[in-house]
């Protein structure tokens, strides 16, 4: 009998995932069901999240994103994407969401300023992983 090797896994993301402090209010599909969630990363194509109910891998869904910003001010944006993968820790979701597209001043210019912000003041990683482009 041969043993076969376990593949190592391979990180294939483009974007640099960050720690973010931010809630969420997920809007699921045609049935409008909403869902209040915490942030637990997000980059510039997806969202980690942890939710107390399952969405449903697949499910395409809507999400406003709401942060404190550097004054102190409670801001929101919008977005849309589809769960990408979900997974059960004990009583809570772990949920990985990849945005439809990528976040952009236009149609996220809270976030995307809050987030260039917290980049530039705290040194961390630029968003694009292998440095072809400095976007910041």
């Amino acid at each position: 009998m041969m043993k076969r090797k376990k593949r190592s896994f391979i990180d294939t993301r483009k974007w640099y995932r960050y720690q973010f402090f931010g809630s969420a209010t997920i809007t699921v599909g045609k049935n409008k069901k909403t869902i209040d969630a915490t942030v637990a990363n997000i980059s510039f194509s997806g969202i980690g999240l942890y939710s107390p109910t399952s969405l449903g891998k697949g499910k395409t869904v809507k999400i406003k994103i709401s942060f404190v910003d550097r004054a102190g001010k409670i801001k929101e944006d919008t977005t849309t994407g589809k769960v990408d993968w979900q997974s059960k820790f004990r009583k809570t979701y772990l949920i990985g969401i990849v945005f439809d597209e990528e976040l952009n001043v236009l149609n996220q210019p809270n976030l995307l300023d809050h987030l260039i912000w917290l980049i530039n003041t705290y040194h961390w990683p630029q968003p694009y992983k292998d440095q072809r482009i400095a976007m910041l």
